[in-house]
């Protein structure tokens, strides 16, 4: 590698890599001030719990900072000459720019692994200490896999295969019943268990099996329909929407697949998917952003104005992104548009400012 190489790589990891820890600090003491629980902990399990969060937070950030540090890099390598010295000995913008992608490039593809291998044990984590030790539920667990669901409370476990949220049903439940010293008492299993406003399951279509203290034998009977009351309510198991973020991406797909196979809704899980995808490679598309405003002359505004015009791109295309997220999650727009049209739509306007830029 060359010298005049090696030294824009360093001058764009050492720059990316600081409005990377800036951000992600910002973001951090926001959330751990925020306290968003009812529950009142300790000030060591708050920071524990919001601790958990960092490496998500970094992948979140990891666009604005890619966009920050290519604007830095180049508008103080603009404002010093150094460009021009550096296309002065024959070496042109587009080596300068791709160099940079180079490093962007490796930085998205940290992003997708950190995503998918570091984020989902850690987000799992912080279920559980978030409902054992800031709820006090001590008793909680969820486990989600791509073909199973299970999730316990108090004296009761369930494994689901489906639930729909929309119909307030489970398709496939098992429910195991337990005393107080975890002793298996019963087991219901059903095809479907729909929930009732007088606040009943039905269960249709299953078995119930007993199991006497006083005999070491099963009781096991068949029904077709079946009443029962459950501590868990259809609210309680929206627990579950809100804890897809404990699957990796290929848990996430399969997820996805089986309940739409099963007829269920799953635009708000496509989203997720989609977003996991694109915000590993939206980086590229904010660094582009900023290779234009980065190589101004001089006589158009410093590094301030530069950083300023940065910061609004950034909160632009954030404020875009989110409303076409919460549009295509409604059914508004198709899952897969929803996420990456953002982002097509700022590489556009990226190329058309480069090219802007080089005709003039």
């Amino acid at each position: 590698m060359k010298l005049i190489d090696r030294y824009i790589i360093v001058e764009f990891v050492r720059n990316f890599l600081l409005a990377l820890i800036i951000l992600t600090f910002v973001f951090f003491v926001s959330d751990y001030l925020r306290g968003v629980w009812d529950a009142e902990v300790t000030a060591a399990a708050l920071f524990r719990y919001s601790a958990m969060q960092i490496p998500q937070i970094m992948c979140q950030m990891v666009p604005a900072a890619a966009m920050l540090g290519t604007m830095t890099t180049l508008s103080l390598m603009n404002r010093r000459n150094e460009l021009t010295a550096i296309h002065a000995s024959g070496i042109s913008l587009t080596h300068v720019s791709f160099l940079i992608f180079g490093a962007i490039f490796i930085a998205c593809c940290l992003t997708l692994v950190t995503y998918d291998r570091v984020v989902p044990p850690l987000t799992r984590q912080r279920m559980v200490y978030y409902w054992k030790n800031i709820k006090g539920r001590k008793d909680f667990s969820l486990d989600i896999k791509a073909t199973k669901i299970w999730y316990r409370s108090k004296n009761y476990i369930y494994n689901l295969r489906l639930f729909d949220k929309k119909r307030n049903a489970i398709e496939g439940i098992g429910i195991y019943l337990f005393d107080k010293d975890f002793r298996l008492m019963q087991h219901l299993e059903a095809e479907t268990a729909q929930y009732e406003p007088g606040g009943a399951w039905v269960l249709r279509k299953g078995m119930m099996t007993v199991f006497p203290e006083e005999s070491r034998f099963p009781l096991s009977k068949n029904f077709s329909e079946k009443r029962i009351r459950l501590p868990e309510s259809p609210k309680d198991f929206l627990e579950i929407e809100k804890q897809v973020e404990t699957l990796r991406i290929k848990e996430l797909w399969g997820f996805i697949r089986r309940n739409k196979n099963a007829g269920i809704d799953t635009k708000f899980y496509e989203v997720d998917f989609h977003s996991r995808l694109a915000i590993s490679f939206i980086p590229l598309v904010m660094g582009l952003l900023a290779v234009p405003f980065s190589v101004r002359p001089k006589q158009q505004g410093g590094l301030g104005r530069d950083l300023a015009v940065c910061v609004g791109l950034i909160f632009l295309y954030w404020l875009m992104f989110s409303v076409s997220l919460t549009m295509g999650r409604s059914g508004t727009i198709v899952p897969w548009l929803s996420v990456w049209g953002p982002s097509a739509l700022f590489l556009a306007a990226g190329i058309l400012l480069i090219v802007r830029s080089r005709a003039t």
